[in-house]
This record gives structure tokens, C-alpha cells and sequence, in this order.
């Protein structure tokens, strides 16, 4: 069973089967994403879990949240020098040049959710980095959706920022 197969049977939803331009999304990106992630588009497209986190999802077709939040980053690092510092110590993922954050959720809270991206290396090994508004990080050797399904349905992980699971159902809310 894969990670979101359970995340899908923690929170109790049904696969969307959303069809996700995977070509268009990844030559805009300029790399290939985890597979894990892939999935977690095709089932659950966009939304937030238990009113604290959020993936940047892909809802079908070419139209990428993902895409949209990596090319602000970029511009925010790229316009003054705090902007750059923002990202440090790993800077942002350049595809193809720089290994660096790749962020693809955040909480409520300010925290930020990120691959430590390498292009040298298969994006399904990436580690996710998780990181609050105070740039304190904390690195996570599984993959996105292992680390969302911890966060909200597993009680003995010890979650981050101060959330983690609280024993209580997990929830999705769509926001489609």
C-alpha cells in the first residue's frame, strides 16, 4: 500500500482520478517530480488537511500550484539580496545547475514544506525539509506523501512546529 493509499484511507476520501499534465507541469518546472507526488495530484488534487497544512497541488490539466509558488520564489530571490538570504542555508532548487529547497506546501502557521531537490539525483529520493517562519529546519528522510500522512494520521510522529497528529480523524478540505 502506498503512502497515499493510506493518507487516502486516513482521511477518508476516494481517488479523484484528476488527469494531470505531468509534461506541460514538468518542462515548465524544468525537472521531473517525485512519483509520490504525482499521485497525490492524480487523487487528491488540491486542498487542506485538518485546517493546518497545504500541499500545492496540481488539480488536472497544466495548471500547477507547485509551478506557480517555485516561480515566486525564484523572482523573490532574484529581486534583492534578503530575498536570497531567505532561502539560505540550501538556496532554491535550479533544474539542472543548483541543488535547494523545492517547496510544495506550508501551514497555517508560516511553516514551509520543501524537497532539498538535487538534480544529480532521482527525485524520488529527495528528503523533505521542514521549515518554521523562524528558518528553524528539520530534515526528513521519506517522501512528501509519507511525511503529510505522519503529520496528520500518525499519532507517534512527532510532527513539526508544534502539530502532529492529535488522535483525532484527519480531514481533507478540497478546495474544489
Amino acid at each position: 500500500m502506498s503512502w497515499v493509499d493510506r493518507l487516502m484511507a486516513a482521511v477518508g476520501e476516494r481517488p479523484r482520478g484528476l488527469a494531470v499534465d505531468w509534461s506541460a507541469i514538468e518542462s515548465r518546472m524544468g525537472t521531473t517530480l517525485p512519483s509520490d507526488y504525482k499521485e497525490f495530484c492524480g487523487v487528491f488534487g488540491g486542498g487542506y488537511f485538518c485546517d493546518f497544512l497545504t500541499v500545492y497541488a496540481c488539480a488536472g490539466g497544466a495548471d500547477s500550484e507547485l509551478v506557480n509558488t517555485c516561480e515566486e520564489n525564484w523572482q523573490i530571490a532574484e529581486e534583492d539580496e534578503s530575498g536570497r538570504n531567505y532561502y539560505l542555508p540550501h538556496g532554491l532548487f535550479r533544474p539542472k545547475q543548483q541543488a535547494g529547497l523545492l517547496q510544495w506546501g506550508a501551514s497555517i502557521d508560516g511553516d514551509e514544506f520543501a524537497w532539498l531537490a538535487d538534480p544529480s539525483v532521482s527525485p524520488d529520493s529527495w528528503p523533505v525539509l521542514a521549515r518554521d517562519d523562524a528558518q528553524y529546519a528539520q530534515r526528513f528522510e521519506m517522501p512528501m506523501s509519507e511525511f503529510v500522512y505522519r503529520m496528520v494520521a500518525d499519532a507517534s510522529f512527532g510532527g513539526f512546529g508544534g502539530f502532529g497528529a492529535t488522535g483525532e480523524a484527519p480531514y481533507l478540505e478540497p478546495s474544489s
